[in-house]
């Protein structure tokens, strides 16, 4: 796994290195110039630009030093460059002034006071590439002015390359938010660690190809608490999945028991209980009613049913709880939610369930329509090894809030549920973001559109249960579930295209997703990461 940062999380490390470790910010600062310089010098190539002129736009913090040192080395590999710095000389100090006044003997600076923003367009339409080492990290407010023109120019005139330094100008470095308006970039370089901005959207829009360059600061700097963000990758997942010997039988792997579907949504019972087997369970259990029953039952012959009485809507009714009790007595893992219906007698089903397993000291993944009743009823305890799996529009009724709330700082919200409940959270969506209690937060790499189609949340569930009950910890198998069902809908989209992909054909692909992880293979090269 990755650490992924935030803007302040990376100045104190900065701060760190040059107080504690000795090692002066201006090395620093030369280090992350060349690490651009040397991205610039490859886009050159690889792309056989007519022209290979660069215009760097600098503003007056380390970013815009950072793009002080890019002029000066690509200027010593005879790449043509102008330079515009936003800031005059008494507006800069510290490492910044001290490349700047460097730069002087290299080139002439351009100073934006002088040319004006019709000037500034005029250069940014003649580019080959340009630089953006204007706000970087520290940005916390939202951009205005003459800043808001000059990105919003380099947007609209910027006709080849653009290169962003650390992270796109106007991206929240914490959040991903666009703080007014960020920079489009095609690649952006970023030093140490990915920022969250980076990472997570709408900032991850802004990104393009996320490179992330180190620059002489030891990797222990973040073996701390405080640093509990991690991006999950292709090998961290390998050793979670669940491990298959050749003498062993179906009760080796666990039992999975759902409650789930109702008259109108067969479909979503289907889906998580194929799933279950799909992930490698024993035994996949589907306690529904009658219509829900036949439905699954027609489509796989591998699920065990247990019918429960229902509701005039056809859904599971309060009355059926004893039987699911009884029925459910063997079982230590549960799936609670898909297609059941906010049917009130349904809700005092599920009501009545959860309390009694948390007596049990049970394991239960909850989704759904589980979810939605958790939040119509604020005295359901959650059992200790539980899982809930929301996406935002569901955490948002968890929580009593508002989703664009929910969707303004994801991280904070799946935090927020989880010390909430006391569960691990799932906010599922672009980059689907897990949450522990403790604060400790998995993000997944995988965002495509193929998983945006009904049907696919119930499969995750599915496949996260299915490998609790083969022995992996709640944390491990909701990580490697979360990455397994990323990667699923990766690869179906790349065999039959985002628009065609449906819940089906990524059920399809889960076996083929951990397939990944038994035959060697190479890292998924989800971004670039110059160790």
């Amino acid at each position: 796994m990755i650490k992924v940062l935030t803007g302040s999380q990376m100045k104190n490390i900065d701060q760190k290195a040059i107080v504690e470790l000795g090692i002066p910010g201006i090395i620093l600062m030369e280090n992350a110039g060349k690490a651009v310089c040397n991205k610039i010098i490859n886009i050159i190539k690889e792309n056989n630009f007519f022209t290979n002129e660069v215009l760097i736009i600098c503003g007056k913090g380390n970013n815009g030093g950072d793009g002080f040192v890019i002029a000066r080395h690509l200027i010593e590999k005879n790449i043509p460059v102008s330079l515009i710095s936003l800031y005059s000389e008494e507006n800069l100090s510290g490492d910044a002034l001290i490349n700047y006044n460097i730069l002087k003997h290299f080139t002439d600076i351009i100073y934006f006071e002088e040319i004006g923003l019709d000037g500034l367009r005029q250069y940014i339409s003649e580019a080959t590439i340009v630089v953006d080492a204007i706000l970087g990290t520290g940005l916390n407010s939202e951009v205005k002015g003459d800043l808001k023109c000059i990105i919003n120019s380099i947007n609209e005139f910027a006709h080849n390359y653009v290169v962003a330094v650390d992270i796109p100008s106007g991206v929240d470095s914490a959040t991903g938010q666009v703080l007014g308006c960020a920079v489009q970039a095609d690649c952006t370089v970023t030093f140490f660690a990915p920022k969250i901005g980076t990472v997570l959207y709408p900032g991850a829009d802004h990104t393009g190809e996320l490179i992330i360059e180190k620059i002489s600061i030891p990797e222990y700097v973040i073996n701390g608490k405080e640093f509990n963000i991690n991006l999950l990758t292709f090998n961290s997942i390998t050793t979670l999945l669940p491990q298959r010997h050749a003498n062993t039988h179906k009760g080796s792997y666990g039992s999975v028991f759902s409650i789930a579907g109702s008259l109108n949504y067969p479909g979503a019972a289907y889906l998580c209980t194929t799933a279950i087997l799909k992930a490698g369970a024993g035994y996949s259990t589907l306690c529904s009613v009658d219509s829900v029953i036949n439905s699954v039952s027609a489509m796989t012959p591998e699920i065990i049913y247990e019918r429960l009485a229902k509701t005039e809507e056809g859904s599971i009714c309060a009355d059926a709880l004893n039987n699911a009790l009884d029925k459910s007595s063997k079982h230590n893992v549960f799936l609670i939610g898909p297609g059941l219906t906010t049917n009130p007698s349904t809700g005092e089903f599920v009501k009545g369930f959860i309390n009694k397993l948390v007596d049990r000291g049970a394991c239960a993944v909850i989704d759904a329509d589980g979810l939605n009743i958790l939040s119509n009823n604020n005295d359901i305890i959650l059992p200790l090894n539980s899982i809930i799996t929301p996406h935002p529009m569901e955490l948002a009724r968890l929580l009593k809030v508002s989703v664009h709330e929910v969707l303004a700082d994801r991280i904070k919200s799946a935090i927020n549920a989880a010390v909430r409940f006391n569960t691990i959270v799932v906010l599922k969506g672009a980059k689907t973001i897990i949450a522990q209690p403790d604060g400790t937060v998995f993000i997944s790499p995988f965002a495509n559109s193929s998983l945006a189609t009904a049907g696919t949340g119930d499969i995750l569930a599915g496949i996260i249960a299915g490998f609790i009950a083969q022995g992996v910890s709640p944390l491990d198998a909701t990580i490697s579930g979360v990455y397994v069902h990323g990667l699923a809908g990766t690869i179906a989209a790349s065999e039959i295209g985002e628009h065609s992909v449906t819940a089906i054909d990524v059920l399809d692909y889960v076996s083929v997703a951990i397939m990944k992880f038994l035959i060697p293979c190479k890292e998924e090269k989800l971004f670039v990461y110059n160790k």
